[in-house]
């Protein structure tokens, strides 16, 4: 099934006023519950996809288990920057620093790339600057415990990667790729499904409890300023964003089971997820209107359009706000 028109992006007519359509973000968006059902598709619900950094919660958990009682030292926030794509604001890097001094690993030993931090984008390129530093402090710390340090610690087939990606697949189910991510740790690629059914159990599922915890107590440092995530964290909604436009939300239904919504951005833009997603949350009810607003294409410095979802998205949107999941699949 060919990807859907997601969200699309305007550009207002100086003249008449009227809104035009200057931009389009086709994709694949689903929303299942945790125990493996479909509920709503739109686009191609099968469709392989890199989750890329929608993994982080998972890795993390992987790595406190490895920690055994020695995770119970690690606190609320650190948890919370270790599944962060922080933006490298103060808050995020003092963390990252104290998950660090755990396991006596230097900044500039982290298995990361360097990268410019969003909040500083003017400053060296540094691996603590790396949106995903706080996940290989983590890897260093489990890394630690059993016994492997510097590149071994991103290499699959060695033991910190090997529990990583063992725990991927019990919450994924089987990959269909492991690739490079950017900041070099391994990977996966699923079909979309399962990773709105892995975020359906994040919310619900004891064996997360700790990086869900964290994360809805400290929502600030899993994404920073203006973060779409973090205003969802802040509603009380499990969310983490992935590269080239991937989502991932989980949030507990009203009869206590867990329900996900999964989206991919054919064009890899996180602007036609994000749009996505919080249409989808808000339409449902899952948080309130205006919890998040996509900030608007400028002109001179001020607002010149807007970000909306597109037809096939917005039918879907009226559909979940008349009648909720009931009688609402595979829509196109």
């Amino acid at each position: 099934m060919i990807a859907a028109a997601l969200t699309e992006v305007t550009r207002r007519d100086v003249v008449s006023g009227r809104e035009v359509v200057e931009s389009v973000h086709a994709g694949h968006l689903v929303v299942a519950a945790s125990d493996g059902s479909l509920l709503v598709g739109l686009g191609d619900a099968d469709a392989t996809v890199f989750v890329r950094s929608a993994a982080k919660p998972f890795q993390a958990t992987a790595c406190l288990e490895v920690l055994g009682e020695q995770a119970d030292a690690v606190s609320d926030a650190e948890v919370a920057v270790a599944w962060a794509s922080h933006r490298a604001e103060p808050r995020h890097l003092a963390q990252v620093r104290r998950l660090l001094a755990r396991s006596r690993t230097p900044a500039a030993a982290l298995s990361c790339t360097p990268a410019v931090g969003e909040a500083d984008p003017g400053a060296v390129p540094a691996a603590l600057t790396n949106n995903c530093s706080g996940k290989h402090a983590l890897f260093a710390l489990a890394g630690r415990v059993l016994g492997v340090s510097g590149p071994e610690l991103l290499a699959p087939d060695e033991a910190v990667q090997r529990r990583v990606l063992g725990v991927l697949a019990e919450v994924l189910g089987p990959v269909r790729a492991i690739g490079t991510d950017g900041c070099g740790a391994p990977a996966v690629a699923v079909p979309l499904t399962a990773l709105a059914v892995g975020y359906g159990r994040l919310a619900v599922d004891g064996r997360w409890a700790r990086v869900r915890t964290a994360g809805l107590a400290c929502p600030g440092l899993v994404g920073g300023h203006g973060r779409l995530e973090s205003a969802l964290l802040a509603a009380g909604v499990v969310a983490k964003v992935g590269a080239e436009g991937v989502y991932g939300v989980g949030w507990t239904a009203s009869d206590g089971t867990g329900r996900g919504l999964a989206v991919k951005a054919a064009d890899g833009s996180a602007r036609g997820a994000a749009q996505a997603v919080v249409s989808v949350v808000e339409a449902l009810g899952v948080v309130p209107p205006g919890t998040w607003v996509s900030p608007p294409p400028l002109g001179g410095g001020r607002p010149a359009g807007v970000v909306r979802c597109a037809p096939p998205m917005a039918e879907l949107v009226a559909a979940l706000n008349r009648d909720g999941v009931t009688g609402v699949h595979n829509l196109r």
